[in-house]
């Protein structure tokens, strides 16, 4: 079974709910955890970035993982690495099963499928994503409607 297109469709969704978190926080700020709320979104994108440079094997990223931005360099920041993503998932020539060495934080080896990278990012995002509601809620905003489900019905 060709795992593209789900794969594609996450990385589709995960933008889409960047993109309303982004613009509920813009609506509703300032608030207590704005900021917060902020540093996740950064954060969820700039993991992506630091796996994508693993994945093609380049260092050209000098991006930390809570490394922050302003809301509009933050919009423009994850719909550019979500078309990398979604560029290198749609690459025929790549193979989703290939096995992608790196060194962890702590310089241990490792190696992973390319299709488990995606994966993860997709639900380190939602994780990260759940704080965020949290955090919403906590300051009395009611979050979004960001479910996979609303998602896949259009709504």
């Amino acid at each position: 079974m060709d795992q593209r297109q789900p794969l594609q469709l996450l990385f589709t969704y995960d933008l889409w709910c960047t993109r309303k978190l982004l613009d509920h926080i813009n609506t509703h700020s300032p608030f207590k955890k704005d900021v917060a709320c902020l540093a996740f979104l950064a954060h969820i994108v700039n993991v992506q970035e630091i796996w994508f440079s693993r994945v093609v094997q380049t260092s050209d990223t000098e991006t930390e993982k809570w490394d922050e931005y302003k809301i509009d360099q933050l919009r423009r920041k994850a719909k550019k690495m979500n078309k990398k993503w979604l560029d290198l998932i749609g690459d025929h020539e790549v193979d989703l099963n290939s096995e992608i060495t790196f060194f962890t934080e702590k310089r241990v080896k490792k190696s992973v499928h390319l299709k488990n990278i995606c994966r993860h990012l997709v639900i380190h995002g939602e994780f990260h994503r759940g704080q965020i509601l949290l955090f919403l809620r906590n300051c009395d905003i009611k979050p979004p409607m960001i479910d996979y489900s609303l998602y896949r019905s259009g709504s």
